[in-house]
């Protein structure tokens, strides 16, 4: 086992321990057809994905599953991250500089729809269980370091191929997101529900309600 930068959280039991562990009832949460899951996504410049499609590079983020060293994962493990609430995309989208920027890269702002139930590991504050603390973790997995939570994405897509993703709390807002794993990939609508570029001025008015909340500028 690697040794562990962060204090706050643990590094995970192995693949192997975790599936004996298993998942309880309450430690699993069902994303139905009727919500709208959101992300905002750059339609310009370099490693441009679709709204829907899943990263196979990496890692990079909190729960990026991908196999070390950095670069395309061997095995096409794949991640998608999507937020609860408009706000909470802007949250995640802006949050190393704290400024929204409308214009650079041509962001756009995605609401879709799952086209069936997804089924995610919920190790969010509000989960009816405690999948984490029972696991040797703690509910640090939403803020702990990178480094860290990755490995627990690692070693919870060996120990449950068939997982969707898990459902976690934004750092930055608080409220629920998602990170969906490959499993997820077939369930991704052909037409998202909305998709407008944050420069539209429908959309004005929340990137400002937004950014007061959060702090953030606007440009």
């Amino acid at each position: 086992m690697t040794s562990n930068p962060s204090p706050m959280l643990p590094d995970p039991p192995s693949p192997q321990v975790l599936r004996k562990l298993g998942i309880q009832d309450g430690e699993l949460r069902v994303i139905t057809t009727e919500e709208v899951w959101w992300r905002v996504h750059r339609t310009d410049g370099d490693h441009v994905l679709a709204w829907s499609e899943m990263r196979t590079y990496g890692p990079l983020l909190r729960f990026d599953p991908h196999a070390l060293p950095l670069g395309n994962d061997p095995t096409g493990r794949g991640v998608w991250y999507g937020a609860s609430t408009p706000g909470v995309a802007l949250a995640e989208a802006f949050q190393v500089d704290r400024t929204i920027d409308r214009e650079c890269d041509r962001p756009y702002l995605t609401g879709l729809s799952f086209t069936r139930p997804i089924t995610v590991l919920d190790v969010a504050t509000d989960s009816d269980g405690a999948w984490a603390t029972r696991t040797g973790g703690n509910f640090a997995l939403s803020t702990g370091q990178h480094a860290v939570t990755q490995q627990w994405a690692r070693h919870v897509v060996e120990a449950f191929p068939d997982l969707d993703g898990l459902r976690y709390n934004s750092r930055f807002a608080g409220a629920p997101c998602l990170a969906l794993f490959t499993p997820a990939g077939a369930a991704m609508p052909v037409r998202p529900a909305l998709s407008l570029p944050l420069s539209h001025p429908d959309l004005s008015s929340r990137i400002t309600g937004a950014a007061k909340r959060l702090g953030y500028l606007v440009v």
